[in-house]
């Protein structure tokens, strides 16, 4: 079954790249070079890598590497190329993630430049799949297949892609940005409620014809400081989706936290505004946007007929149709498809990590039974959109092969886990270690509950930073510690009662912390509850809704104590590490959340960054965002100089009145700057145009150099 693919060398590879990324690549790996003789500074080069998803791993001198697979979609040939590159550059394995991503470790930072031209190649990127901007846009893998679609949302996730990726507009923002697709009016596969946006589709009648639309909810979010989505309408129109997400963004850029990390996420924004002021000032922005006919040219080429099969069937074992094991997993791995004759396959992926070789020989599977398509869960497994009814037994036997045939896809024995202490810097715990242990469990003590934890998932994470989602899940684990006698003990803190159910969406309760060698006793005695306290039909959710925090708490309490270390040295170790000591990695800082480290004292480099900015907004015609852009620029600038004098203001326009009095008046400054933040003040208010675009570029880049020449005479 194997597909012969030809080897291309790096050359070929470069020469059919686009110039755009060529030349993004080539910046990166001289950029690189500069940082390994010691020519760029750790913060600077931190926002550079972070940019091309490069992540700082836990074990020094090597790198994580995240890859945006938008809405999941993968086709064969990308499934080959990431496996070959796990190979060649990283460490035989891939990790599916939560937010449809693929993350490859154990990674050269010298050898990132190649590796991200050879994905590139195959239409692969790793650009803003961290930093300060619109991470990757992730969508529901039954889109396109599900018999409850509303549509196929997957045109429109990969539009708002486009649109996004490289856009001036999201490229310095205070935090970064989540957006999710869902197509099933009757399922959220894709979580619209914890998105900064998320997008249901909708359809309504007009004028004797279905239009489409998207129900929308804006300002949800995980992490340490949780919430739900606030509803933006019921309906919004196709073509109004790329303007309004623009102006949503432009918004969160303009007046969104930049100085607290802690609160810069758009659910903050929306708390600090009130939801009201918020849709004003969105509503605004949209009013003004200049119209943009390519918004919507995606429209007019989306194809929604199913793929071309070209079946060649191999044979079978004699009656595998009647084996138990295929009974079982066709009862929990296949579903049922929109389109007669065809089924979805959900393939189970274990804490999201498959080997290469595994991979590769799936690629080859998919060429075979499912049209070369694959799509990414976030429950971190692998789902085959296309697989006819007569080619299951066939499938069945080709995924068996490679134990990759696994009943329990997304059910109760199915956990998500992030990478957590093994490799990431924030993680405190080992989320993939506690997830072996319960896995495990499901064969013995917790095997009796499968019947029962119907509908029930499991999800841990490391961290508070939620990157398994564990606050939206029934059961959830996140990573902490405690202390005995001076030792540290790995410790998990329980949440219950969550899901992702759409409108009905709710985030789990925050219990108590326990030992991390207990957890698998609360499953079972929260499972021991469920059983004991429900109603006929009543949902988990629902009981522990019911019960409250107080009474949770009070049956678990007991899972609170800690042996001595002389007593059982087990509850000082982690999951999957027991022969290792537990210890916190203290004075590290993770990046999940982009540049996690500030300069403290202002340079110019940040009014560069935005002159920089300012241009390129001009060029695609943003001439409001560049003003504002070249304005804020202004402002950076100023602020060197006034720091130097121990002024530190809070606001451009502060800054521009401490230098006319502090610099300008004194003189330090050119008298011709005298009325410089009214002159600013005046532009900014009229109405934007190229030529005033121009113009206060202008001004910018001639304040720049004031600004030099006034600091080299203070210093």
């Amino acid at each position: 079954m194997e597909v012969q693919v030809k080897e291309k060398s790096m050359q070929d590879i470069i020469d059919g790249l686009s110039q755009e990324v060529r030349e993004e690549l080539d910046l990166f790996e001289r950029q690189i070079k500069h940082y390994l003789a010691g020519q760029t500074g750790e913060i600077k080069f931190q926002k550079i890598r972070l940019q091309l998803g490069v992540y700082a791993q836990r074990q020094d001198g090597v790198q994580m590497q995240r890859i945006k697979i938008p809405f999941g979609g993968l086709n064969s040939a990308q499934l080959r190329r990431l496996a070959d590159c796990s190979d060649k550059y990283a460490s035989n394995f891939l990790h599916l993630t939560t937010r449809q991503d693929v993350q490859l470790y154990y990674i050269d930072l010298a050898d990132e430049p190649n590796m991200m031209r050879e994905l590139a190649d195959v239409g692969i990127t790793t650009r803003e799949a961290c930093g300060n901007t619109v991470r990757n846009v992730t969508a529901c893998h039954q889109a396109g297949s599900s018999p409850t679609d509303t549509f196929d949302v997957t045109p429109y996730a990969e539009a708002f892609k486009n649109f996004m990726l490289r856009n001036p507009i999201c490229q310095n923002m205070g935090r970064k940005f989540k957006v999710c697709f869902e197509g099933c009016h009757d399922k959220d596969h894709a979580g619209i409620m914890i998105h900064d946006l998320g997008f249901r589709a909708r359809v309504k009648e007009e004028g004797g014809k279905l239009k489409r639309g998207f129900q929308v909810y804006v300002g949800g979010g995980l992490g340490a400081s949780p919430s739900l989505g606030h509803l933006w309408t019921e309906f919004l129109p196709v073509e109004e989706m790329i303007p309004f997400s623009a102006s949503v963004v432009r918004i969160f850029d303009r007046f969104g936290e930049r100085k607290v990390r802690m609160k810069a996420r758009m659910k903050f924004l929306i708390r600090k505004l009130g939801m009201e002021e918020f849709r004003k000032l969105v509503e605004e922005e949209r009013a003004n946007l200049k119209v943009d006919p390519s918004w919507n040219d995606f429209l007019n080429n989306i194809d929604e007929t199913p793929p071309e099969m070209n079946l060649n069937i191999p044979s079978v074992p004699e009656g595998i149709e009647n084996d138990p094991l295929y009974i079982a997993w066709k009862e929990t791995n296949v579903l049922p498809h929109g389109h007669e004759g065809f089924n979805m396959v959900n393939i189970k992926v274990h804490n999201g990590d498959i080997t290469s070789d595994t991979a590769r020989a799936l690629a080859d599977i998919t060429d075979v039974f499912s049209a070369s398509d694959i799509r990414i869960s976030i429950s971190q497994n692998l789902i085959l959109r296309w697989v006819p009814t007569e080619a299951l037994p066939a499938l069945y036997a080709a995924l068996y092969d490679i134990s990759l045939a696994n009943p329990g896809a997304e059910t109760f024995e199915d956990i998500t886990a992030c990478p957590g202490a093994d490799t990431c810097r924030l993680g405190i715990t080992s989320a993939k270690g506690l997830a072996d242990t319960l896995t495990a469990g499901m064969e013995n003590g917790l095997g009796e509950y499968k019947k029962l934890a119907k509908g029930l998932n499991i999800k841990i994470s490391g961290c508070p930073n939620s990157c398994a989602q564990h606050v939206s899940a029934s059961i959830g684990f996140q990573g902490a510690s405690l202390a005995k006698a001076g030792r540290n003990v790995p410790a998990e803190q329980v949440y219950v009662g969550g899901g992702l159910y759409g409108d009905e969406s709710r985030l789990a309760t925050s219990i108590i912390k326990v030992p991390t060698r207990n957890a698998p006793k609360v499953v079972k005695k929260l499972l021991d509850v469920y059983r004991d306290e429900r109603s006929e039909g009543e949902h988990f959710d629902s009981v522990m809704e019911r019960l409250g925090r107080d009474r949770i708490k009070e049956e678990i309490t007991e899972f609170l104590q800690i042996p001595t270390f002389e007593e059982d040295p087990s509850f000082y170790q982690d999951w999957g590490h027991e022969e290792e000591k537990f210890e916190l990695q203290k004075g590290v800082k993770g990046e999940c959340a982009g540049a996690t480290v500030e300069e403290k004292i202002p340079t110019f480099s940040d009014a560069e960054k935005r002159i920089q900015q300012a241009e390129a907004l001009l060029k695609h015609g943003e001439y409001e965002t560049s003003i504002m852009e070249a304005f804020h620029s202004c402002a950076a600038s100023a602020h060197v100089p006034l720091y130097t004098k121990l002024v530190d203001p809070f606001t451009s326009e502060q800054t521009m009145w401490e230098f006319e009095n502090l610099l300008v008046r004194t003189g330090d400054s050119d008298e011709k700057w005298l009325d410089i933040s009214s002159v600013l003040k005046d532009m900014v208010d009229q109405e934007p145009s190229e030529e005033l675009a121009v113009e206060m570029l202008e001004v910018a880049k001639e304040l720049y150099s004031e600004c030099e020449r006034i600091q080299a005479n203070l210093s």
